[in-house]
């Protein structure tokens, strides 16, 4: 028995007389003493009776994916999983993001949309094949639930598409048996708690808006197309709306500059709605896809997110300590995600005209959709997204290949311009793995006092 390839051990934690260890393919989280690790580290050199003291040990974490028998094995289990999670069936929730337009009432300096946008809504007929088309799927793969995100542009200056779609989904799902939420992805600014209320009734599980900071910090990035700012009316919309329904909080920030981040926390716990708020998330600015049909002209490349970047390490730990000296969860880092575009049976994204996106990130760039409402099946390009196992040029003794698989494909071609270059995050995991999953044996320590 040895350990598995995929199993991180922290040394002498929680105490000198403990290791921690845990298995970054299975997620389980074990803590063994000095011995049974010197069982497992040096097990042909090991007494007998001394293995057999521990062999229920052993059994479970040979099950658990902890220790395997050889190498062998853990490659096999390695690419059975990784097989699996591109070919994985999931039948509970089908999640499908919907552009009811491209238009925006805001000009934010570092949309992705903006070299793309075309002021097109979603028309009746075409949201009327939508419909068709998400009933096809639904039955086609016995979906338990149908999850909606209505994003743009800004989904707000189509309402009419929007509450059509909703309305006649939920409707149709609860004759079927079948689960329906939706939740909207807005800007806030035309937000107000009569739409909200009405959205209630069709099915609004939640809403995520963008705020970039306090009053300038705000402005300076997601100004409205007039110049003016957008922060006063959104916050008000935002203050309006808090006791109604769960509202998130998505803020991009520019590397080796999280104070904008502090204030806004600060700004929310003043106004006193930091904990009515959802979730937080915040992101790196990072390159763009270039015009409509010249993708390959990266945009703000000056913005991409390598992860060899130390200050991208520092900038994390900050947010991490900024969010929990307030008692705001954290995301504890260790989920496992495939890539959206090498995962056969994931999300997809429908844009105003029927196209079909396995990326937010490629909207706007035909040439990158997978399909078409209106078409029965997946397109080639689909078929050469799911064929991208670019895991295969990674050291197969990584630790983290189970939860990168290679890395984001659309990072790659942002930073390398084709979409079959393997993405390393090791440099970054190296330094957060370990406090995520000490973090996680706090807080399962804290549950159970």
């Amino acid at each position: 028995m040895q350990f598995s390839n995929n199993t991180l051990i922290i040394d002498n934690y929680p105490t000198d007389q403990d290791h921690l260890i845990y298995n970054i393919r299975t997620q389980g989280m074990v803590k063994i003493n000095h011995e049974l690790r010197k069982i497992i580290e040096n097990s042909e050199k090991i007494l007998p009776t001394l293995r057999e003291r521990h062999s229920k040990d052993l059994t479970a974490l040979h099950k658990m994916g902890m220790i395997v028998k050889n190498e062998k094995e853990d490659h096999q289990n390695l690419k059975f999983f990784l097989n699996q999670l591109k070919h994985e069936s999931k039948t509970d929730s089908f999640a499908v993001t919907i552009l009811t337009t491209y238009a925006c009432n805001l000009k934010c300096t570092y949309c992705f949309e903006e070299t793309s946008r075309a002021n097109v809504k979603m028309d009746a007929k075409t949201a009327d094949h939508v419909m068709t088309w998400l009933k096809k799927q639904i039955k086609k793969f016995n979906y338990k639930q149908l999850y909606l995100i209505f994003y743009g542009g800004e989904p707000l200056l189509n309402k009419f598409i929007l509450e059509q779609i909703a309305s006649e989904m939920q409707i149709w799902c609860k004759k079927q048996g079948i689960r329906f939420k939706f939740m909207l992805q807005t800007n806030g600014y035309l937000m107000t708690p009569e739409c909200i209320a009405h959205y209630l009734t069709l099915g609004l599980d939640q809403v995520r808006i963008s705020v970039d900071g306090v009053g300038q910090d705000h402005d300076r990035n997601r100004p409205l197309r007039n110049g003016r700012g957008s922060f006063d009316k959104i916050i008000q919309n935002i203050t309006n709306c808090s006791d109604m329904v769960k509202i998130g909080i998505s803020t991009s920030y520019t590397k080796g500059n999280i104070a904008p981040i502090e204030r806004l926390l600060n700004y929310f716990e003043e106004i006193e709605i930091l904990h009515k708020l959802g979730r937080f998330i915040f992101s790196p600015l990072h390159a763009t896809l270039g015009p409509v049909g010249q993708a390959e002209q990266i945009q703000n490349t000056a913005c991409n997110c390598n992860f060899e970047n130390k200050q991208l390490l520092k900038d994390n730990k900050k947010i991490q300590n900024l969010m929990e000296s307030r008692g705001l969860p954290t995301k504890n880092g260790m989920s496992i995600t495939a890539c959206p575009l090498t995962s056969e049976q994931g999300g997809v994204t429908i844009d105003q005209k029927g196209h079909i996106y396995k990326c937010n990130s490629m909207l706007g760039h035909p040439e990158f959709a997978v399909g078409n409402i209106q078409d029965e099946h997946f397109n080639k390009k689909h078929h050469e997204f799911i064929n991208l196992d670019v895991w295969k040029q990674c050291p197969q003794d990584c630790t983290y290949l189970p939860m990168c698989s290679g890395g984001c494909r659309m990072m790659s071609f942002l930073e390398e311009k084709n979409f079959q270059t393997a993405g390393c995050k090791k440099p970054y995991l190296d330094k957060m793995v370990p406090e995520f999953i000490k973090k996680e044996y706090q807080t399962l320590i804290a549950s159970k006092i």
